[in-house]
């Protein structure tokens, strides 16, 4: 149990650790903003479009931005959803209140 507990533990660190990650989970955990300019998303109105998340950040490429949400999903931190050919994304609150949880057990 400790062994994988500690290795969530550096999983969630590494995932966490890039501040480009770290602003993209912070704008998803706003949700949409009446300023974005895609469209809103009907089943999940507060999930956020790349693009608006691109505006958002400036001076960061599509490809890289791409990256970063694809490692922020590959470890479940965010969701996305897709209607007909844009793609939404929404933070996972559940996998960050599995990550407290495990921090919890720092103090055990």
């Amino acid at each position: 149990m400790r062994q994988n507990f500690e290795f969530e533990v550096a999983k969630a660190a590494k995932a966490l650790s890039d501040p480009i990650r770290l602003k993209i989970l912070v704008m998803l955990r706003k949700g949409r903003q009446e300023d974005y300019q895609a469209p809103v998303c009907s089943s999940v109105p507060l999930a956020v479009c790349p693009a608006d998340i691109q505006l958002q950040l400036d001076d960061i490429s599509p490809s890289k931005l791409s990256y970063h949400l694809k490692e922020l999903k590959d470890e479940g931190y965010i969701q996305e959803c897709r209607e007909g050919k844009r793609i939404y994304y929404f933070l996972q609150s559940e996998k960050f209140r599995q990550l407290v949880e495990s921090l919890g057990l720092l103090y055990d």
